[in-house]
């Protein structure tokens, strides 16, 4: 694709009226206000604005020769050295911009997820890390996914992910300890360990869905604080599941 030059003066950072008057002024070569006026076609206050503004850039000079003021534009190649000037000066304080934004604290990613198809996607989106994952659920995920925790398995499986979960001491739980090995699974349970929810950590993310019919909805957090928090949780939990 071949820029105009109108098209590449816009990109190099000039509006349309300082495009308009620097053409005008490149082809007058040294003009006044009035007479870059007429060929740019705006009026002379405008013009005189913008001539002023090129002047702060560098991309104008002026001159006063019997009382007149007259202005000149740059070279067409001078505009390609100040972009070097400009390069180079960012490059000479690029270590303390990037200080400044580490000592930024970086805001958590947080994405809301929506319905049985919303949470299908928020799982997707745990395998898809390719990390481990620690889970801390229980029956009632079983029971409200039961449609896509087979496909779930089978995907952590085919991509080597193990995942080591606890979950409430019960039948459905018991069920799940015999294909630990062949799921690629440590299970653990502990008595009495009603939630309404299913924490899922694996990487700088945690996932946390809300287990209700009437309305699943689902948090994909992605930030390291957070998920080594939870994981610390998770490890206390773990300690103490058998």
């Amino acid at each position: 694709m071949v820029l105009s030059v109108r098209d590449a003066l816009r990109d190099y950072g000039l509006s349309d009226r300082e495009i308009k008057v620097y053409l005008a002024c490149l082809g007058l070569g040294t003009a006044s206000a009035q007479d870059i006026s007429q060929k740019s076609k705006l009026n002379r206050s405008t013009t005189y604005d913008v001539l002023r503004g090129l002047v702060e850039i560098g991309i104008a000079s002026k001159t006063i020769k019997k009382s007149i003021t007259l202005f000149e534009v740059a070279d067409p190649n001078h505009l390609l050295s100040l972009l070097d000037e400009k390069k180079s000066k960012l490059s000479s304080v690029i270590d303390q911009l990037n200080s400044i934004k580490t000592n930024v604290v970086a805001k958590p990613e947080i994405t809301v997820y929506e319905g049985k198809d919303g949470l299908k996607t928020l799982l997707n989106a745990i395998l898809a890390t390719r990390k481990n994952i620690d889970v801390v659920s229980n029956s009632k995920f079983l029971k409200m996914f039961y449609f896509f925790v087979p496909q779930y398995i089978l995907q952590k499986k085919r991509l080597g992910l193990q995942s080591r979960v606890i979950h409430e001491d019960s039948k459905e739980t018991m069920e799940l300890k015999k294909k630990d090995k062949e799921d690629f699974r440590t299970t653990r349970s502990i008595k009495n360990f009603n939630l309404n929810s299913a924490t899922f950590i694996c990487g700088d993310k945690v996932a946390i869905l809300k287990l209700s019919e009437e309305e699943p909805i689902g948090l994909l957090v992605q930030d390291k604080l957070v998920a080594d928090d939870y994981r610390t949780m998770f490890e206390m939990l773990w300690g103490i599941a058998k």
